[in-house]
């Protein structure tokens, strides 16, 4: 099964417990308008463990299932799961 996006985790959270973006932003750490910028132009980098484990305990979801989801934006991870490398050739 492929890693589902963050915003993607936190839509299926909004649609389940009809929580609006501002609010659950605000419970899971965050701007709303950084949850919005993550929306429209993804992840650019890393979010902090602080919010990963916040959005974890937010959305009822395990922090690995959260943390692959990250990886996957931030482009650590590819869509298979397997780790992403940068080879330099001299």
């Amino acid at each position: 099964m492929e890693t589902a996006h963050l915003v993607e985790l936190i839509d299926a959270h909004k649609r389940a417990y009809g929580v609006s973006e501002s609010e659950l932003a605000r419970r899971i750490g965050i701007t709303r308008q950084n949850l919005h910028l993550w929306r429209t132009h993804g992840l650019r980098g890393l979010p902090a463990r602080t919010t990963l484990d916040g959005m974890a305990a937010e959305l009822r979801l395990p922090y690995v299932q959260v943390l692959e989801a990250a990886l996957r934006d931030a482009a650590y991870l590819d869509t298979t799961g397997h780790v992403t490398t940068t080879e330099k050739h001299a």
